[in-house]
């Protein structure tokens, strides 16, 4: 776009006759473009807004300790008693010691889980 050569086919051209269908098509171009990017602008806010929505709903989710809701959801009304829950690993473990084909394998695991156990409550 050299300025200079726009401006002499300015003065050079015949002022008396305007090309009426050359101006409604920059007028119609230039009014979609303004269109277009009104729409783009409200695209990108509705998104953003979106976006924050999501954000601010998986953040006030996530703050909370997953396990301490599954715990609370499944065991809060149970009332089980240290008796039952030990009766219930060793019910486990046995049917392990029956169904694993290493035995000393799942011993080792009962062994971890007792000690976990323990190391969780001090």
């Amino acid at each position: 776009m050299n300025i200079e050569k726009q401006i002499q086919n300015l003065f050079t051209q015949d002022q008396n006759h305007l090309d009426a269908d050359n101006f409604l098509d920059k007028l119609h171009s230039a009014r979609e473009n303004k269109l277009r990017k009104q729409q783009r602008f409200a695209y990108g806010i509705s998104a953003m807004a979106v976006i924050l929505i999501v954000g601010i709903f998986a953040f006030t989710q996530l703050r909370n300790n997953a396990s301490d809701i599954q715990y609370n959801q499944y065991y809060a009304d149970a009332e089980l008693s240290e008796d039952m829950i030990d009766e219930y690993y060793d019910d486990l473990m046995i049917y392990l010691a029956y169904q694993s084909e290493d035995i000393w394998s799942t011993m080792e695991f009962y062994y971890e889980v007792n000690s976990e156990n323990i190391s969780t409550e001090n």
